[in-house]
C-alpha cells in the first residue's frame, strides 16, 4: 500500500525527447515563466521573463535580481498582498502589478501563479507566468484620460454659454443703473451729502461692469483686436513689468528664444493671460521659489491633440509657466478652470476661467499638470500664424517723437517707471509724481510749460477728475488724460464733463500708452 501511494505521488519520468520538448517550450514561450522558492528567490526563469525585466539572459537575472529586487518592486505592499493570497488560496489569477525594469522604464505585468505542495501539504515552491501588458494599460490610461478631458471640455463649454447669458443679463441691468447714476452725479453738487453715495453706487456699477467683461472673456464673446504678432516681445515686456513687483524670494527664469513665434492674437489679452498665470504661480510658491516662463514650437498630431480636448492637430507656439510651489491634487486640478472655484480665501475665482476663455477665443487652449508638493505647469497653446512678421519693422506706427513737457500722476511707482522709461527716450520732458497735492504744486509753479497731464483716477487727497478740473481752472489750454482701473467710479461722459480729453483703461501695454499720448497731443494741436 505504501509503495502504491509513492507511485501516485511521484511524477512519471520523461523520456529524453519529452524532456527536450518541455525545455524548448519553457525557453521559447512568448510569456515569462518562473519558479520561486518559498522565501521568494527565483529558482528558474525563462528568457522571456528576463527580457521583460531588462536582463540579458535567465542566468543574468538569477544572479542580479536579489540585489536589485528593491528597485524593481514599485509597490511592495501590493506584492506582499499577492503572496498572502497565494499562500492562503494556493493560486492567484490575473493579478496586475507595475514594476521598474533595470533600465528604469516602467512595465505593467499580468501574473498567474500557483503554489506547488509537498506530500505533507507544505508549500514546496511557486510557479507561474507573467505577461507584459504595458501597451494595453497605456492604451487604457489614454482612453480614460481622453474621456476625462472631453468631459471637462464639455463642462467648460456649457459654463461659457452660461457666462455669456449672464453677461448679457448683466449688461441689460447695468446700463440704466450707470446712466441714471451719471445723470444724478451731474445734477447733484459735490458738497451735497448724496454725492458720496452716488459715487459709491457708480463705483459698484463699474465693478459689476468689470465682472461682466470677465464673463464675456469666459464665454469667448470678447474677441479683441487680433493681428499677426511675434509673441516673444509681448512676453518679454510683460515679464519686465512684473519683475519689480515680485517678492524677494521668488526667482524668475526665462527661456523665450523661439522661431517662428508669430501668432494671430490680441497682445493685450495674451498679456492678461500671462499676468493671471504669474499671479497664480507667485501665490503657489508662497513668496519663495522658482518660476520658469518658456516658449516652444510644438506640433500636435492626431494622437497628441487627443490628449488636449480643446486643440486640433497642427503647429502651435506653447507658452509654459512652471512653478516649484505647493501643487494641487487631482480633484483641484480638474476644477481649476471653473468660474468661482478658488482655493484662496477672499478671491473671486475667475482668473483662470478668463485665461481659459481667452485661449479658446484664440483657437488655442490651456492645460495644467500638477502634483502636490512638486509644483504646477500651465501651458498656453496658440496656433502658429502662417504669415511671418518682419520683426525689423515696427508692429505699429512709429512712436511719436517730441519735446513737450508731460506731467504723469500715479500712486503706483511701477506705472511711473513705465511712463518714464517709455517717453524719456522719445525726447519728452518728464515729471512723474505720486500724489495730487504735489502734482498741483508743480503745475502751479510752471503751468505755462506743461503741455499734457496724464493722471490716474485713484489718488490720495483728490481723485483724477477733481485734479483735472483744478488744473484746467488754472490753465484751460492744458490737455489732461485719465487712466482708470475697471472698478473706478468714472465713465467717459463724466470724464468729458470734467474737461478730460481722453480716457484709457488699465492695465496698459506700450502701444496703449503711445496711442493715449498721440491722441492727447493731437487734441492739443486742434
Amino acid at each position: 500500500m505504501k509503495d502504491q501511494h509513492n507511485s501516485e505521488e511521484t511524477p512519471p519520468r520523461l523520456s529524453p525527447r519529452e524532456d527536450h520538448d518541455v525545455r524548448s517550450f519553457f525557453d521559447n514561450a512568448a510569456e515569462g515563466m518562473f519558479r520561486k522558492s518559498r522565501t521568494g528567490t527565483f529558482l528558474l526563469v525563462n528568457p522571456a521573463l528576463a527580457r521583460i525585466f531588462g536582463y540579458a539572459s535567465p542566468g543574468d537575472m538569477l544572479r542580479r535580481f536579489p540585489e536589485e529586487r528593491a528597485s524593481i518592486l514599485l509597490d511592495a505592499p501590493r506584492f506582499l498582498s499577492m503572496l498572502e493570497t497565494l499562500r492562503a488560496h494556493g493560486s492567484v489569477r490575473d493579478f496586475e502589478m507595475q514594476f521598474r525594469r533595470r533600465d528604469g522604464r516602467l512595465v505593467w505585468a499580468l501574473i498567474n501563479a500557483r503554489a506547488v505542495y509537498t506530500t505533507k501539504g507544505s508549500i514546496r515552491y511557486y510557479e507561474g507566468s507573467l505577461v507584459d501588458i504595458t501597451q494595453r494599460k497605456e492604451a487604457e490610461f489614454q482612453r480614460l484620460f481622453i474621456e476625462e478631458q472631453t468631459r471637462q471640455s464639455q463642462r467648460l463649454e456649457a459654463v461659457s454659454i452660461l457666462a455669456g447669458g449672464m453677461a448679457a443679463d448683466f449688461g441689460t441691468l447695468l446700463a440704466p443703473l450707470v446712466r441714471n447714476a451719471e445723470e444724478a452725479l451731474y445734477r447733484v453738487p459735490e458738497n451735497h451729502p448724496a454725492h458720496g453715495n452716488l459715487n459709491a453706487v457708480l463705483a459698484a456699477a463699474n465693478r459689476a461692469t468689470s465682472l461682466m467683461h470677465q464673463f464675456l472673456a469666459i464665454s469667448r464673446q470678447r474677441e479683441g483686436e487680433k493681428q499677426p504678432i511675434p509673441i516673444s516681445p509681448v512676453i518679454t515686456e510683460t515679464l519686465d513689468d512684473l519683475r519689480p513687483a515680485l517678492p524677494q524670494g521668488v526667482r524668475l527664469h526665462e527661456d523665450l528664444a523661439v522661431q517662428p513665434d508669430t501668432v494671430l492674437a490680441d497682445a493685450a489679452h495674451i498679456r492678461q493671460v500671462l499676468e493671471i498665470l504669474m499671479s497664480n504661480a507667485v501665490r503657489a510658491v508662497d513668496n519663495n521659489g522658482d518660476i520658469t516662463v518658456s516658449l516652444r514650437n510644438v506640433e500636435l498630431d492626431e494622437r497628441t491633440a487627443a490628449f488636449r480636448a480643446d486643440l486640433s492637430p497642427g503647429h502651435y507656439v506653447r507658452m509654459t509657466v512652471q512653478d516649484t510651489g505647493c501643487g494641487m491634487n487631482e480633484q483641484t486640478a480638474a476644477r481649476i478652470f471653473d468660474p468661482f472655484f478658488t482655493t484662496v480665501e477672499g478671491a473671486q475665482g475667475l482668473g483662470l476661467s478668463v485665461a481659459h476663455g481667452i485661449a479658446r477665443a484664440h483657437d488655442g487652449g490651456i492645460t495644467v499638470l500638477s502634483e502636490q508638493g512638486l509644483g504646477s505647469t500651465f501651458c498656453l497653446y496658440l496656433p502658429c500664424h502662417a504669415r511671418e512678421v518682419d520683426q525689423s519693422q515696427p508692429l505699429g506706427p512709429a512712436p511719436r517723437l517730441g519735446s513737450e513737457r508731460i506731467l504723469v500722476v500715479d500712486p503706483d511707482p511701477g506705472e511711473l517707471r513705465k511712463w518714464r522709461g517709455l517717453l524719456a527716450p522719445l525726447g519728452y520732458r518728464m515729471d512723474t509724481i505720486s500724489g495730487s497735492v504735489e502734482a498741483l504744486r508743480v503745475f502751479m509753479e510752471s503751468a505755462a510749460t506743461i503741455d499734457l497731464v496724464v493722471t490716474a483716477f485713484s489718488l490720495p487727497q483728490m481723485n483724477g477728475l477733481e485734479l483735472a478740473r483744478t488744473l484746467l481752472g488754472i490753465r484751460p489750454e492744458v490737455q489732461v488724460a485719465l487712466c482708470r482701473d475697471p472698478a473706478d467710479p468714472v465713465t467717459p461722459d463724466l470724464a468729458r464733463e470734467s474737461g478730460v480729453c481722453c480716457v484709457a483703461r488699465k492695465p496698459m501695454d506700450t502701444q496703449s500708452r503711445l496711442r493715449l499720448l498721440e491722441t492727447a497731443l493731437d487734441a492739443r494741436q486742434e
